[in-house]
C-alpha cells in the first residue's frame, strides 16, 4: 500500500490544473533557511562581532570555554575581537 512506504517528513501536492513548473515557482518563493546542524556543511561564513552582548558579567565562563576573547564594560561582557563561528564549506562542529 502507499501508505507503507511513507516515511518521514512528506508532503504530497493534488495540481490538476497547473504545470510542475507552476508548482515549483510557488514552493520557492517560501523556501527559508534552517538554523545549521552538527554534521552538516555551513553554506555560509558566520561569525560573533566584536561589541557589547548584553549579557552579564556571570556569564564569561561560557566565552572562557570556547577561547573568545572578551572584557567587561560598564556591567555586561563585551568581545574584544570579531570571532568567526562557521566557515562556508565547512563542517558544523556540536561545540
Amino acid at each position: 500500500t502507499l501508505r507503507g512506504n511513507i516515511r518521514g517528513n512528506i508532503g504530497f501536492i493534488f495540481a490538476t490544473n497547473c504545470q510542475l513548473d507552476d508548482i515549483r515557482e510557488v514552493l520557492g518563493k517560501h523556501v527559508r533557511d534552517s538554523a545549521a546542524k552538527s554534521g552538516q556543511v555551513a553554506k555560509a561564513n558566520l561569525s560573533l562581532p566584536a561589541g557589547p552582548t548584553g549579557m552579564d558579567p556571570s556569564q564569561t565562563a561560557f566565552f572562557q570555554a570556547l577561547n573568545i576573547g572578551t572584557k567587561i564594560v560598564k556591567g555586561q561582557i563585551e568581545l574584544v575581537s570579531e570571532f568567526p563561528i562557521l566557515k562556508q564549506g565547512e563542517r558544523v562542529s556540536p561545540s
